[in-house]
């Protein structure tokens, strides 16, 4: 063989695979087994003779693939002796089997093929043939037990070799490739920002992907297979096509998602010269799903194969160059660009070993260790199709894949039934499932139809002189607090359906004030004195206020205006009053919140769905007359409500706070004035925390923001009872609520309150499946009027039930939830709390979960500041631990750019996050810094030689330089080279920038000198 054969270049696909071998030696992802049992009289020798003229015969399988100086070549071996070996086992045969499919290769010095003949009984064996991809494929399988067959019968008679001599060698098809210039911008074109697919998943991803992988088979019969094929046949696809399709609808249905990419196998072999040759022709094609506009079955088949055909005509363009040309991030936690493949063997009857005189069985090996989140191969076979699942262990359950299996074939016969089903009704739940989400996980007590006012009055006549409401030295009976509301509702002069505009700060006075609004039945608006003038103007005009009740000292910061007002403090003689009774669908108020827009809408809040809030969280907290509520929120905060009228409702009392600014203040009104129960913002507990609060005795509400992890586990130590709560203004304060359990896992928001239904939803309001991440509706007895003035969003938002009785509206949160198997929902972020940096959709709370989840961090925000990600940080924290931190937990992208130390979060006289408020990061540094000490001039003479640059900051990011993985391994080999120390291919991944990189290698060098004898150390240091 000349020179010119013998060493030969690497696909850009081998090369992928080498590399990859290379990062980890011993992950046996990329091996090809089949193993069979074999039962009759065996001819050892002829079997032997057989295996060794296939590998004289395909150059591919005498190939090696040694590094020169970082970079691999690929070797072909003259044909020599074949070594099959021999075990023997007396036990399960199974491990064994394992162990040798998984026994890794050494790519540069080893046959890449391993046979093993294992004996397990008179005339019985096992015959185990392991293969790297990097010089085989599928297909090659099927050819070597194909010739293994003829051969072995022609030797065991003593005969020559049947088979033809091959049309080509291996060596003429591996060759540099050439580029293809419109392969690749139609791929850049396709591919562009597309969006990793997100299954619901048993487990949370770790940060660094494992291969760990089992398989699940599942049988389609005939029956259903002839239904299904003809509905291909009639829509002018092939089966594979079809079921493309439906894998897609499958996959849709079980991510939320109707933009992902596929990856599909195709053979790579072009003609006969290569069709009976073994090498590693294929490769991975990828397809991208476009299931937007709620397609019909048979419009998405037709887009699938649309693009499936074009996909094929540029299916030469490889993998890792496509890759590259992407610039796609990083992300050791998922395979790149797609997560999940999908493959069809037509006839399934060539990957079976046949040999002359004996019985033989498949068994099932080789499916432990896979690069995908999820495989499905289906192979067709006698009219019938197995589907072969093979799942990753760390992210999936079996039963979570039998079900997905059982969910395929249901598909397949809803579409076999009806190919003109849109897509939103085909991936929806149905059944035992549908009637879980809708009903089973809804029962919850009916609507409650007393209304506040009524069960204030009834209070006020059981209990007359027992203390209502308080405020430092200011004590009301319940006859005192009637009374008083009715001498100020005298002076009002205002009509059932008014509004009234209530500037006054938390108090005795604002409580009369809210009470006397109700009893003319008009609505309350509440006007906060500490916000800017110009937004008390806006509310001013846009609620169409007929009346301002103010006090001498809130009067004075209101913008100029020409409503009447009525000052608290300063009575005026009022004329005679008789109270309105209201009826369940009054106004009861109208409270302003932020508009996405810019523009502050008015959410219109009915008398009876506050009575509904009343009567369920009455049930929820067990309310009674001893309890004591801190009143502590501003009235423009819709939570007021629940802190006033709840003790009210109920028998109990509500203590004030005259002060919502100092902490220490409110954890000794707690103290002193025996309140049992405290609502407020995760921002505003973490406040009375820092400030000592831990009382076992305490009921703890906390809403209004998502609730931590870590900040769950300290409330929960700190209070006797802890209730997460959920609800949006839209839908009366709270919809769900949670009891926070003493053993806490993941962080619920429960499931809904009394007269509440919530679902989880699609784009077209359609229910998704269960675990499935969607938008969460809420319907029932807390859903609003809408928006003052506002039809056209009301009508947005506020949309018809179509799971409830008939008239029924549901409310669009516009928050991303899923269910979970005890039927609480779990908060999943807001959908535009979603951002998208350098192609990758980040959820700003998964990163800031995963700060507070580091020791010493109190609380963490994050957020994007010029395409840069960034963290806020609370705590006694050293910033670039926690970036050390977070670079083990989470992908390279998740991990932010700044992080700030602050020394508190931001708040809105709400107690919410300020966000605006946030100080923007300084200017990252761009001058150029000189690497300094030997391991940084030495990774940075390193990384200008391979990359071509003159100069290299000591931090520039090695991968923004335009490196990519074949010369990560380089860099190893020359640091393995000039400075003897070995550094994983990972590290290139973890430590981008020179002086990382430097700092980690000279940590290992003085590891390994530590390790060395004071000889050898001595010897060493007299090395010339």
């Amino acid at each position: 063989m000349s020179a010119e054969v013998n060493r030969l270049p690497l696909s850009a696909d081998q090369e992928r695979l080498w590399f990859l071998q290379q990062v980890d030696p011993a992950d046996p992802t990329y091996h090809l087994s089949h193993t069979a049992r074999l039962i009759g009289p065996l001819d050892v020798s002829a079997l032997t003779c057989a295996f060794q003229e296939i590998v004289a015969r395909h150059e591919a399988l005498r190939a090696r693939f040694p590094a020169v100086d970082g970079s691999p070549s690929q070797v072909i071996d003259p044909p020599g002796d074949f070594g099959l070996e021999t075990l023997t086992c007396e036990g399960s045969v199974e491990a064994l089997v394992a162990g040798l499919a998984a026994r890794p290769f050494d790519l540069a010095r080893d046959r890449l093929i391993r046979v093993t003949l294992i004996r397990t009984g008179p005339e019985e064996h096992v015959l185990s043939v392991v293969m790297h991809h990097v010089v085989a494929d599928g297909r090659s399988i099927g050819i070597l037990l194909g010739e293994l067959s003829d051969l072995y019968s022609a030797f065991c008679k003593g005969e020559p070799s049947p088979l033809p001599p091959l049309r080509a060698r291996w060596a003429d098809f591996v060759r540099a490739e050439t580029a293809d210039g419109e392969s690749l911008a139609y791929w850049k074109d396709q591919l562009a920002d597309a969006p990793p697919l997100q299954l619901s998943t048993d487990r949370r991803r770790p940060a660094v992907a494992s291969p760990d992988s089992a398989l699940v088979r599942h049988k389609l019969r005939g029956p259903l297979v002839a239904r299904f094929a003809a509905v291909a046949a009639a829509a002018r696809c092939t089966p594979f096509m079809a079921l493309m399709a439906a894998y897609q609808a499958l996959l849709a249905a079980r991510s939320g998602q109707h933009d992902f990419c596929v990856g599909f196998p195709t053979a790579g072999r072009d003609g006969q010269e290569d069709d009976q040759l073994i090498g590693y022709f294929a490769s991975v094609a990828v397809l991208r799903a476009d299931l937007s506009g709620d397609p019909t079955f048979r419009e998405l088949m037709h887009r699938t194969r649309s693009r499936l055909m074009t996909a094929l005509r540029h299916r030469k363009l490889p993998l890792e160059r496509l890759l590259t040309a992407l610039d796609i991030e990083r992300d050791l936690s998922r395979p790149p660009l797609f997560q999940t493949t999908f493959g069809m063997t037509y006839d399934a009857s060539d990957q079976a070993i046949r040999l002359a005189g004996l019985q033989t069985h498949w068994l099932e090996t080789g499916f432990t260790h896979s690069p995908y989140e999820l495989k499905l191969d289906i192979f067709e076979h006698g009219g019938e199709w197995l589907m072969m699942l093979v799942y990753n262990r760390d992210l999936f359950d079996a039963d979570t894949i039998e079900r997905f299996a059982r969910d395929f074939e249901s598909l397949l016969s809803r579409i076999a039934d009806d190919p003109q089903v849109r897509l939103s009704h085909l991936t929806a739940p149905s059944g035992a499932e549908r009637n879980l989400l809708i009903h089973d996980w809804n029962r919850v007590a009916p609507p409650e139809r007393r209304l506040f006012p009524d069960l204030f009055s009834e209070q006020v006549v059981l209990r007359p002189e027992a203390i209502a409401v308080s405020c430092g030295p200011v004590r009301l009976s319940y006859a005192e607090l009637d009374r008083r509301a009715d001498e100020l509702a005298a002076q009002l002069g205002v009509r059932p359906g008014d509004r009234v505009a209530v500037c006054l700060p938390r108090s005795v006075e604002a409580l009369v004030a809210l009470l006397a609004v109700q009893r003319t039945g008009a609505a309350y608006v509440p006007l906060d004195p500490d916000y800017p003038a110009a937004r008390l103007a806006f509310v001013l005009a846009d609620c169409g206020a007929s009346l301002v009740l103010a006090s001498r000292e809130t009067a004075a910061v209101l913008p100029a205006h020409a409503v009447r007002t009525v000052l608290v403090d300063e009575p005026e003689r009022g004329q005679e009053f008789r109270r309105t009774r209201v009826r369940g669908d009054d106004t009861a108020y109208v409270l302003y919140t932020s508009g996405s827009t810019g523009r502050p809408k008015g959410v219109a809040v009915p008398h009876a769905a506050l009575g509904n809030l009343l009567a369920a969280m009455a049930d929820l907290v067990g309310a009674t007359s001893q309890d004591v509520w801190l009143g502590l929120t501003s009235l423009s905060f819709d939570i007021s409500a629940l802190e006033l009228y709840l003790p009210l409702a109920t028998g109990g009392r509500v203590e004030i706070a005259d002060t919502a600014a100092d902490g220490f203040q409110q954890v000794r009104l707690i103290q002193q004035a025996g309140i049992t129960h405290v609502q407020a913002t995760p921002s505003g507990w973490r406040v009375l925390l820092e400030c000592g609060l831990r009382d076992p005795a305490l009921t703890a509400l906390v809403g209004g923001e998502a609730l931590s992890g870590e900040l769950a586990n300290r409330l929960r130590a700190a209070a006797g009872r802890l209730f997460n709560v959920y609800g949006p203004t839209e839908t009366t304060i709270w919809s769900t609520a949670w009891p926070v359990p003493a053993s806490l896992g993941e962080v619920r928001i429960g499931g809904p309150i009394r007269g509440t239904q919530v679902y989880v939803v699609g784009d077209h309001l359609e229910l998704v499946r269960q675990g499935v991440p969607g938008e969460l509706v809420i319907g029932g007895a807390g859903v609003a009027h809408g928006y003052l003035g506002r039809p056209g969003l009301t009508a947005e938002r506020f949309v018809p039930d179509p799971f409830g009785s008939a008239g029924g509206r549901l409310y669009r949160t516009g928050d991303r939830v899923r269910w979970h198997d005890d039927g609480s929902l779990e908060f999943l972020g807001r959908a535009d709390n979603q951002v998208k940096l350098r192609g990758h959709r980040i959820e700003l709370g998964e990163v800031e979960a995963a700060c507070e989840a580091v020791p010493g961090v109190v609380a963490a925000v994050a957020a994007v500041h010029e395409e840069n990600l960034v963290a806020y940080l609370v705590g006694e924290v050293d910033p670039d631990g926690v970036r050390a931190e977070l670079a083990e937990r989470l992908p390279a992208y998740l991990v932010p750019a700044w992080f700030i130390r602050l020394e508190a979060l931001p708040l809105t006289p709400n107690g919410k996050l300020d966000r605006r408020a946030l100080p923007a990061p300084q200017a990252p540094e761009t001058r150029f810094v000189a690497p300094s000490g030997d391991a940084e001039e030495l990774v940075a003479d390193i990384w200008c030689e391979l990359l071509g640059l003159e100069r290299v900051s000591a931090v520039d990011d090695f991968f923004r330089l335009g490196g990519h993985s074949l010369l990560a391994v380089r860099v190893s080999a020359r640091l393995r080279a000039l400075a003897g120390v070995e550094l994983p291919i990972l590290t290139m991944f973890t430590h981008r920038t020179v002086a990382e990189l430097a700092a980690e290698l000279e940590e290992r060098l003085l590891s390994e000198l530590s390790e060395l004898s004071e000889e050898e150390a001595e010897r060493l240091l007299d090395r010339p």
